[in-house]
């Protein structure tokens, strides 16, 4: 009996890491959240794209820490094949002066939106960061996971949101629609 319960709490705890977090064929309501610059950003403001990608960020994590100096490069890939890149931190440990400081510090091509209150994180049930959603022109998620197979860019082998990128572009339906991602937790705001 003992056994058979440890062997359940196990595969709960591997399953637990995407269990609760909203995946791929899930429709994506409409938010709006006002930046730290003060401009308004909407999901169902963005007009004539080929998909929105949303990656939960942090100032702190580690995780994100080993994206800071490439994650320009692939922003400005994905931004020339027609994606919306938003970056949406929602730790309540951080505060808009922190993440306007640290936007501004690696000198990111995209917008870094306070999401205040974890309301945009709980609307995915996002848990890490990084933390990637991709969303298709009918804001319905294409992919959930990660950005890559290994934070340290030397050891990556794998480049699974490219791929999924790579994948809408060409006119194809995502091959790999879900990995599962590493990273820090997301402070949420007395949760």
């Amino acid at each position: 009996m003992k056994k058979t319960l440890l062997i359940l709490a196990v595969i709960l705890i591997i399953l637990s890491n995407n269990l609760f977090a909203k995946g791929p064929g899930d429709k994506v309501p409409d938010f709006t959240i006002k930046n730290y610059d003060g401009k308004t950003y909407s999901l169902n403001g963005v007009k004539d794209a080929k998909g929105v990608i949303i990656v939960f960020w942090s100032t702190e994590c580690p995780n994100v820490a080993a994206y800071n100096d490439r994650i320009n490069d692939y922003v400005s890939d994905f931004q020339k094949k027609g994606f919306v890149f938003w970056a949406i931190n929602s730790n309540n440990t951080e505060s808009a002066s922190d993440v306007e400081a640290h936007s501004l510090m690696h000198n990111y091509v995209f917008p870094v939106l306070k999401d205040e209150n974890s309301v945009v994180a709980d609307m995915f049930e996002a848990s890490k960061t990084p933390e990637v959603f991709v969303l298709n022109s009918d804001n319905v998620i294409v992919y959930h996971g990660r950005i890559d197979d290994n934070k340290n860019k030397s050891e990556v082998t794998t480049y699974d949101l490219q791929n999924a990128v790579n994948d809408i572009y060409n006119g194809k339906e995502v091959a790999v629609k879900s990995t599962r991602q590493f990273g820090c937790s997301i402070k949420k705001a007395n949760k």
